[in-house]
């Protein structure tokens, strides 16, 4: 669901694809031209241009409904989901604002090692297939606070 800082170093043919999509048009440019200077101007374009359109101020919110939330909640919880379906549901905003409001509180979840935490995520997948949203305090600001 979307792109993932990748936290390992790349494998060969990744940085073969990277050096292509960088030099190939450098390349290209560079012999149409007949200058040099465009074989190193075009791929300092591409990065300088793919941190501009990365720095956009572009939010993206899916839209879940409870029921699908509620799925994607109880594959965490059996441990059933993909490598990085916990990071998307915890990571991506939601649309509807009181599924957001129980995003924003999901990151307590992360491990389950505690049987509590296990048993409020179950009651909370219950209430979710009920059609019932419960209510959550929003959070007052962005910052953790230990309690």
């Amino acid at each position: 669901m979307g792109f993932h800082l990748q936290l390992y170093p790349p494998k060969f043919l990744d940085w073969t694809i990277v050096l292509l999509v960088l030099f190939l048009p450098a390349a290209a440019t560079a012999f149409v031209f007949h200058n040099v200077t465009w074989f190193f101007a075009v791929p300092f374009g591409i990065v300088a241009l793919t941190f501009l359109l990365a720095a956009l101020p572009i939010k993206r919110k899916r839209r879940v409904t409870p029921e699908e939330f509620a799925d994607e909640l109880e594959k965490h919880l059996l441990g059933t989901e993909g490598k990085w379906d916990w990071d998307d549901v915890t990571s991506v905003a939601i649309a509807d604002d009181r599924l957001e409001l129980i995003r924003w509180e999901l990151p307590k979840f992360d491990r389950l090692s505690d049987e509590k935490d296990r048993e409020e995520l179950r009651a909370l997948i219950a209430a979710l297939r009920r059609g019932e949203v419960p209510e959550v305090v929003p959070p007052r600001d962005l910052t953790y606070r230990a309690r």
